[in-house]
Parts: C-alpha cells; structure tokens; sequence
C-alpha cells in the first residue's frame, strides 16, 4: 500500500504544542504517510532570509522530515499563494493539513487544486489587536475545509458557530508519552541542585506563553497571597515560557514584593527537569483546548491545580486526577494550591490518578490512530469545494 502524500503548513519559529505533535506523528507514522513541512521565513530589508535560527526546521531536519521553506516579505505577502501552489504541485500532495490562520487562509485560495485540506484548530491567542483581526479570517476560510481537527468539544462548537459543518469536525485530543516524562531519582536530585532548590522550599511550576489568556497574572497574584499568609511559606514560582506579557508580569511580582518568589527562565522545548524539581503544577489558563504541558505534567506524575476551562475537564476530573477551580480567581487559585501543599496524601492520589488516565487514554498510538483515519477518509474523497 503505498503512502498519503502529505504536505503540513506550520507557522511559528519555535516547537510549541502543534509542532511538537505533528513532529512525533510524522515519525510515528512514516511507513503510512510521506510528510512534507512547509513552514515561513520572513525576508529582510537586507535582501535576505532572516537568518536567526528557526528551531521547527532545525528540529524536522534532525529528524530526516522534509521541509520547504516559503520566503514573505511581509505579514501578508500574497506571492506566498504562487509559492504554496508549487510546492503542493511538486510533491504531488494528497492532502493538505494546514496548522494557523495564516496557512488556513492561504490554502484557502485555491482550493480549485486536486487535494484534501485538513484544517488543525489549536485555538486562538489573545496577544494584540493585530493577531485577534487576523484570526476573523477563519470566518471565511474553515467553512471551505474537507476536515478539520480541533483538540476539545469547547472547540468544536467554535468551529461549528463559524460556518464548518459538524460532520466535518473532528476532535482528537493531544497525546504524550507516558514514559518520557518521569525522570529517575537520582536525575531528579540532580536537576534540583541545578536549579538550587532548597531542601525546604516549596516549587510551583507553570508552563506557557506569556500572552493574557494564559491567567499567569492570577497565578502571580495567588502567590503573593500564599507567602503573605501566616505562617510564611518558603514558596518559589517557576514560570516557563516567552511573551507579550512578560515584562508586566515581572512588573506585577515587583509591585507586589515577591520578586525574589518568582522565576522567569524562558522559553523551554524540553521540560523534564522541570517537572521533577515541582512539587506541584498549575495552569492559571483562561482559555485552553488540550494542552500538552497539562498531559505532560500528568505524565510526569506532578500533582495539578488547573482552571476549568476549554477542554481541561476532558483531560482530568476535579477531585480524582487534578483540582479544578474557576478561570480568573486568585483566591480560589491560592487555595487550592495551599490545600495539595499541606495535604501530601491527596496530592500522591491526584498525581497517581492523573498518570493512569494519560497512560491509558491519550498514547500517541491512540492519537496515530485517529489521525490516520481522518487521512484515510480524506485522501479517499479527494478535494472538496
């Protein structure tokens, strides 16, 4: 049998959640589809290709994917469609998979060629006005899709408000290795001198972009009320990710005199080590599909406080793998962190909960599994207007 042609449009220059996804199942499932990346590399005034590096196509080359870089000139540069038509052209693609709004709009334009389009929904940021007007061009371009995956029921009645039919929406959860995230103890020990933990301090750790809908300003807050409280808490707040909003959150820990409790440290492709110095995670998220630090976490057998937002209560239950509490409330955030803190017991069951319901339910095979009979259907289709 031979392989579905597959061409993927991915934006963005580092390996986030959708990349890290995609990366995995096109190695996963090489012997059933030939993958191709196409990803966007901004032209210079100087005549040239940014040349910073791009951290997807370094990572896709190391693992033998090919890639096909479009050059733009501009946020929008319509000369990308001529580009995009070639390529398709020349690798003779069967199917279409489009990851953003840009790439979702841009196939959109021609879909008069002989391919499948298969829309990935990852959800929307709320970073600026800019990105949120550029997001209303999925009122136009989805309805035109033969498919589209989104990660959560949340999202699905999104997609159907604009204009996809039901019966083209499709919802497969994120997955993870249940086995990759754990770290043995002596390499945990190892990664708690690295990071200088005290012996008696306590580590909060929280994961993901440094944009509004992430909730990382109640999280802040919540600490600042934790290490106020009676008595005083030996608590540090390790805040992993890059941003808009970064410079206002560092601004808010200093207005609140907890700077010294809280720890900017970046953008991190792996989060291993992170995860084994946390006593416990936390998503402060006012808006989430189905995150794939969340399942990490879960994989990396950490306790969880989560908001109950998006497709979060699809991942874990309040009560039996995680707590749940409302989106933008800092006192309930402050307390349920407080109540896993002080209740080590409850803490191990969540955790322990937690992994089994990733170990048993969102397995990159599951999730291979689902995808490739999306493709199937698909590809046996062909394009639709």
């Amino acid at each position: 049998m031979s392989r579905i042609r597959v061409v993927a449009i991915l934006e963005g220059r580092v390996v986030t959640g959708p990349a890290k996804n995609l990366l995995k199942f096109a190695v996963d499932c090489r012997d059933k589809i030939d993958l191709t990346l196409v990803t966007f590399q901004r032209v210079s005034a100087g005549n040239g290709a940014n040349s910073s590096p791009n951290q997807i196509i370094s990572e896709a080359l190391n693992l033998d994917i090919p890639v096909e870089v479009v050059r733009e000139t501009s946020p929008i540069d319509f000369s990308t469609v001529s580009a995009l038509h070639r390529i398709l052209r020349q690798r003779k693609a069967q199917i279409v998979e489009t990851h953003g709004t840009k790439s979702h709009f841009l196939v959109s334009l021609l879909r008069k060629s002989n391919f499948s389009w298969i829309a990935f929904h990852h959800g929307y940021t709320a970073e600026d006005l800019k990105v949120k007007l550029y997001q209303q061009f999925d009122r136009w371009s989805l309805r035109r899709c033969d498919a589209a995956v989104t990660v959560c029921e949340e999202f699905a009645v999104l997609l159907e408000r604009r204009g996809v039919r039901r019966e083209r929406i499709h919802i497969v959860h994120n997955a993870v290795d249940s086995n990759s995230h754990h770290l043995p103890s002596e390499l945990a020990e190892k990664a708690r001198r690295l990071w200088h933990v005290l012996s008696d301090e306590r580590v909060l750790l929280a994961v993901g972009r440094l944009s509004p809908e992430k909730g990382h300003a109640y999280l802040v807050d919540a600490v600042s009320r934790i290490v106020s409280s009676s008595p005083p808490w030996k608590l540090r707040l390790v805040i992993a990710g890059s941003g808009a909003c970064e410079v206002e959150l560092k601004d808010q820990a200093s207005r609140l005199g907890i700077s010294q409790h809280v720890e900017f440290v970046g953008h991190r492709s792996e989060v291993q080590s992170l995860f084994s110095i946390a006593d416990l995670f936390v998503l402060p998220s006012l808006s989430e599909g189905s995150p794939n630090v969340l399942l990490e976490s879960m994989a990396a057998w950490v306790p969880i406080v989560a908001t109950k937002v998006g497709g979060v209560p699809e991942l874990v239950r309040d009560g039996e793998s995680a707590i749940l509490v409302s989106p933008a409330d800092s006192n309930s955030l402050s307390s349920a962190i407080v109540e896993l803190l002080t209740n080590p017991q409850l803490a191990n069951r969540l955790a322990a909960a937690a992994f089994e319901s990733v170990r048993l339910g969102f397995s990159p095979a599951k999730r291979n599994e689902s995808l490739l009979s999306i493709y199937s259907q698909a590809s046996s289709r062909g394009g639709a207007s």
